[in-house]
C-alpha cells in the first residue's frame, strides 16, 4: 500500500511538473462579430462591428471562460468572454507539409479566390454659413450671409492605399432675407471623394477628405424671379471619429468654393450676365459611420 501511494506521487509530481514547465504563449484565434472586448485600461466595453483574428490567452489555466486580448504589438489590451472566441489553432495543423525534394507541375492560368470588399457609409448633417457678396453684386441686393443644412451620404471603399475613394450626395437648402428682399437656394450636387487617415487609434481617428461635386440643378428664386445654374463644387475637409457605445460618430468642418454658371433666368433686367459666379462656404458638420462588406 505504502509502494502504490509512492508511485501515485511521484507520477502526479511528475505530471504537475510537466504541466506548469509548458510554455504559455498567446495563440491565434477568431473573434466573432458583436464580441464585447473590455479595455485593460478602463473598463470600458466595445463590441466588434465585424469578425477579426486576434491572439488571445486563458487567464485560467483550469478554466478557459475568460481570455485576455493582445492588441497588434502583441500586448494585453482586452478582455473578453468564451463566448465570441471561435479556436482556429489547431486548424494549422491540418494543413499539408510541403517536401521541398518534390517537383509540382507548373500551376494552372485558371484561378479562383474569395475576396472581400470592406466599405463604410456615413451620414452626416452640415450646417454651412454660405456668402451672398456675389449674388449682392449681380442682383443689387444687400443679403448678409446665410446659414444653411446641407444632407450628405458618403459611401468610401477602404482600400489598401494610403487614401480610400468612393462618391458623395449631396442636398443644399439655404436662405437670405432682409426687410426688402428674401432669397432661398436649393441645391443637389454628387460627386468622387479621397480620404486619408491623419491619424488613428483604437478608438478615434482624424482623417482629411477632399472632392469635388457636379451640381445639375442650383437654384435661386424669389417671389419675383427664379435663377438656374449648372455649379461645380470643391470640398476640403478634416473630421474626427470616435467610438462610441451607439457606433462610430464624426465630427468636422468643411471649406466649400461653389463655382456657378447661369444656364436660365426669367428676368430680363439682368444685363450684362458674368461668365461665372465663385460663392463660397465653411460649416460645421456631425455625422454616423456604417460600416459594411462584399
Amino acid at each position: 500500500m505504502i509502494k502504490t501511494c509512492f508511485f501515485v506521487t511521484v507520477f502526479t509530481l511528475i505530471f504537475l511538473s510537466h504541466v506548469m514547465a509548458r510554455e504559455v504563449k498567446p495563440y491565434k484565434v477568431y473573434l466573432k462579430e458583436g464580441t464585447v472586448l473590455t479595455s485593460l485600461k478602463g473598463d470600458i466595453d466595445q463590441r466588434l462591428t465585424r469578425g477579426i483574428y486576434a491572439f488571445v490567452l486563458e487567464t485560467s489555466s483550469f478554466e478557459r471562460d475568460n481570455f485576455v486580448v493582445y492588441d497588434k504589438n502583441m500586448k494585453p489590451a482586452f478582455t473578453t468572454t468564451a463566448l465570441g472566441v471561435i479556436e482556429i489553432e489547431k486548424d494549422f495543423t491540418l494543413l499539408p507539409n510541403v517536401d521541398a525534394e518534390i517537383q509540382y507541375p507548373a500551376p494552372t492560368v485558371l484561378k479562383a479566390s474569395n475576396k472581400t470588399a470592406y466599405f463604410d457609409t456615413q451620414f452626416n448633417l452640415h450646417f454651412d454659413n454660405i456668402g451672398a457678396e456675389p449674388f449682392n453684386l449681380l442682383y443689387g441686393t444687400k443679403f448678409t450671409n446665410a446659414t444653411g443644412k446641407r444632407f450628405e451620404i458618403r459611401t468610401l471603399y477602404n482600400s489598401e492605399l494610403p487614401v480610400n475613394f468612393g462618391v458623395t450626395l449631396n442636398y443644399l437648402a439655404a436662405a437670405w432675407s432682409n426687410k426688402d428682399d428674401e432669397m432661398n437656394l436649393s441645391a443637389f450636387s454628387f460627386g468622387p471623394h479621397l480620404q486619408h487617415y491623419l491619424h488613428e487609434e483604437e478608438d478615434m481617428a482624424v482623417s482629411v477628405l477632399f472632392g469635388t461635386d457636379y451640381s445639375p440643378s442650383y437654384r435661386t428664386t424669389t417671389d419675383k424671379f427664379k435663377d438656374n445654374y449648372h455649379a461645380v463644387i470643391l470640398n476640403l475637409g478634416i473630421e474626427a471619429l470616435w467610438q462610441t457605445y451607439l457606433g462610430k460618430w464624426s465630427g468636422g468642418i468643411h471649406w466649400r468654393r461653389h463655382d456657378l454658371s447661369l444656364i436660365y433666368t426669367d428676368r430680363s433686367t439682368l444685363s450684362p450676365l458674368p461668365e461665372d459666379i465663385k460663392i463660397y462656404s465653411i460649416g460645421a458638420m456631425l455625422g454616423y459611420k456604417y460600416e459594411w462588406d462584399l
